[in-house]
């Protein structure tokens, strides 16, 4: 369940008014579309399901994302209609992103698991970045647990915490980790980690969804010039 890009892949984060930014170019430049649901201006779900139907068929892998706002989410969306929102998303959904330490974790992870979906378990941080060890067996607790897929993105205030983060993604590529360091200077991150490990990063479709993020265009022009040659 474990995704296999030919290049260092990039997730364009969207929310339902971005897609429109979607050019061919933007299309060409990522390799997922992650739609940030606790951007989108309407949470009917018929709009949810329409804006999941029209990415869809771009023909990219899904992510989708209801983030708390407890780890950056744009608005407050309880609990429980973060579930049923999951749900209604299942049968367009590649991918199903939930906060590692959210309260209804094991519940979206059996969700993720009855629809065969690739469950991704992220860990925000946008205050420091804490140890090795601690970023470590944050990573084993959670594979233990279920996820497919976990995703470590810390704040970098410091050459030792691009150390720190860069040892995790090389220790930990093997076992499907996403790695970011997010702000101003974690933004080599985004294009270093995917080249030695990440299994992909983010960038912008539209505003910004996460800080440091730049836009998708931005992002793969320096991969063709740095990396992909």
């Amino acid at each position: 369940m474990r995704p296999d890009f030919k290049r260092p892949a990039i997730a364009g984060a969207a929310s339902d008014s971005d897609l429109k930014y979607i050019s061919e170019d933007i299309l060409k430049a990522l390799d997922l579309i992650e739609l940030r649901v606790d951007h989108f201006s309407n949470l009917t779900d018929g709009h949810i399901v329409d804006v999941f139907k029209e990415a869809k068929s771009l023909g990219k892998p899904l992510i989708a994302t209801i983030r708390s706002t407890k780890e950056g989410g744009q608005r407050d969306i309880p609990d429980s209609k973060r579930i049923r929102l999951f749900n209604l998303t299942r049968n367009y959904a590649d991918f199903i992103d939930i906060e590692a330490r959210s309260e209804i974790f094991d519940k979206v992870r059996n969700l993720a698991r009855d629809a065969g979906i690739t469950l991704i378990a992220s860990y925000h941080n946008f205050e420091s970045t804490p140890s090795y060890d601690e970023l470590s067996g944050f990573i084993a607790e959670y594979r233990e647990r279920g996820a497919n897929i976990v995703k470590i993105a810390t704040t970098a205030n410091s050459k030792d915490d691009l150390r720190t983060m860069t040892r995790i993604t090389l220790d930990h590529h093997q076992e499907g980790a996403v790695t970011i360091c997010m702000g101003v200077k974690g933004l080599i991150s985004r294009l270093f980690f995917p080249s030695v490990g990440s299994l992909f990063t983010f960038a912008s479709i539209g505003d910004s969804k996460a800080p440091g993020q730049i836009p998708v265009l931005e992002l793969r022009k320096y991969m063709e010039a740095l990396i992909e040659r």
